[in-house]
């Protein structure tokens, strides 16, 4: 009798990790996978650490899984190699990452010196967003796949890269109105994927990533002019933004043996925006 298709997104037994989990489209993925019957580990920052907790006694007790938050700078490598040792410890292992974390650039174009909505130098939050963005998703995933090759079982890793990273965004009068950090940051996602499942496909891990277009949250999207979000709203064929439920689905493809020959793509969740 053929296997039913649907069994290839269960995620049952599977050890699964959240960065970013405190967060809008971190949490909803920690739902996602919950749902699909994983453990997850709720990985944010330290000062999120309540929140997360919350979130991981909010899945276990509705959803009958293991789960448990965690507080982590992802920038720091240190702290990110002992993070996946603890999780592992407390799992058993890792079989799964969605490498979500994230922040959002400025709201000033890259030739102004002084970047008055984070109150410091441009260039400085410049590469605080590339930090954030980019070296963050490296070192997370390289630490999983450490721990995914020690265990000798293979994995997915998903990457969270963007839209932005195929293309400058464009607000109402035809200019970009944010400098260029996020779009670089996600870019370097986009290539860093493709080069990492290169490299580690040979141990069973896919890596992939996923690149969401206008899904508006508060930690991206807090304090832009309401001109610009409408007009994210009418600058895609879909004329509308993204829903974050909307990225379940394709997280969790990712994330399943649905995908088992998928490696180093990104699938783009954008309204049909790239195809204008």
């Amino acid at each position: 009798m053929e296997e039913n298709v649907l069994k290839r997104f269960r995620l049952d037994g599977k050890k699964a990790v959240v960065t970013g989990a405190a967060g809008k489209i971190g949490y909803y993925t920690a739902i996602t996978f919950a749902q699909a019957g994983a453990d997850v580990a709720i990985v944010d920052l330290p000062q999120c650490i309540e929140r997360s907790n919350q979130v991981a006694k909010e899945l276990s007790e509705k959803y009958g899984i293991k789960a448990k938050g965690y507080g982590c700078n992802l920038t720091d490598e240190a702290a990110v190699n002992e993070l996946f040792d603890n999780i592992a410890k407390d799992f058993g292992t890792v079989d799964v990452v969605h490498n979500n974390a994230g922040i959002g650039g400025a709201l000033a174009p890259d030739i102004e010196p002084y970047d008055a909505e984070h109150n410091m130098p441009h260039y400085q939050h410049w590469k605080l967003v590339l930090e954030a963005n980019l070296c963050s998703e490296y070192l997370v995933a390289v630490a999983a796949a450490r721990i995914m090759i020690r265990d000798g079982h293979g994995g997915s890793i998903i990457n969270t890269a963007s839209m932005a990273g195929h293309i400058a965004n464009q607000a109402p009068m035809g200019k970009t109105m944010d400098d260029s950090s996020y779009g670089t940051a996600k870019a370097g996602v986009l290539y860093f994927t493709r080069h990492f499942a290169s490299q580690v496909i040979q141990y069973g891990i896919r890596v992939n990533s996923i690149s969401p277009g206008y899904c508006l949250s508060k930690n991206l999207h807090e304090g832009m002019d309401q001109a610009i979000l409408d007009a994210y709203r009418t600058t895609q064929p879909a004329m509308r933004t993204c829903e974050v439920e909307e990225l379940q689905g394709a997280v969790l493809y990712l994330a399943s043996d649905a995908s088992t020959y998928t490696v180093g793509i990104d699938l783009l969740v954008d309204g049909g925006h790239l195809i204008w």
